[in-house]
């Protein structure tokens, strides 16, 4: 590693650091801006792909189903990118059922799987645990995802903390 490498570690632990904070002290902000960002770069991805069907039925070739996904995307990105707070409402109520249904699948096969493997238990709590979490989301997304963000958000200020030490350290490495 090269000691002139430093700064890269400086300012991804200064950046991890600032998102960090900001996951910490406005958590739903955070969460309804990333949504937000992730509408439009669907939006984006939606018109690129628009571009190139147009330019295969201009050539004569087959256009349909990209074009058809191209104004699903351009859709799907412009109601996250404009309503990104009732747009995530919705996907972690979607997220909340799918996990409780994956849940009570893990329970049952946990439940059946006890008599052929010695510590079904973690099967079981594997299960308990995403039932929960599916409930969670089911019943209080919002709520669910703020605490979600205050976790990533102590996880982001850890990791910065620590690739900012790690920049200096390799700073003050003798080559």
């Amino acid at each position: 590693m090269k000691k002139g490498n430093w700064i890269i570690f400086v300012v991804n632990g200064l950046i991890a650091i600032l998102f960090g904070l900001l996951a910490l002290l406005v958590p739903t902000e955070t969460i309804v801006t990333l949504t937000k960002y992730f509408g439009i770069i669907l939006l984006l991805g939606g018109l690129i792909m628009f571009f190139f069907s147009y330019k295969n039925m201009k050539a004569g070739k087959t256009y349909m189903l990209l074009m058809a996904e191209a104004i699903l995307a351009m859709v799907i990105g412009a109601v996250i990118a404009f309503y990104p707070k009732g747009s995530l409402q919705i996907f972690l109520i979607l997220v909340g059922i799918w996990a409780a249904i994956m849940g009570l699948l893990q329970i049952i096969v946990a439940v059946q799987m006890r008599k052929k493997v010695s510590n079904h238990s973690m099967f079981t709590l594997n299960g308990v645990i995403t039932l929960v979490f599916g409930l969670l989301l089911f019943y209080n997304p919002m709520g669910t995802i703020k605490a979600l963000m205050v976790v990533i958000g102590l996880l982001a200020l850890a990791a910065g903390v620590l690739l900012v030490y790690l920049g200096f350290k390799v700073k003050g490495i003798k080559e």
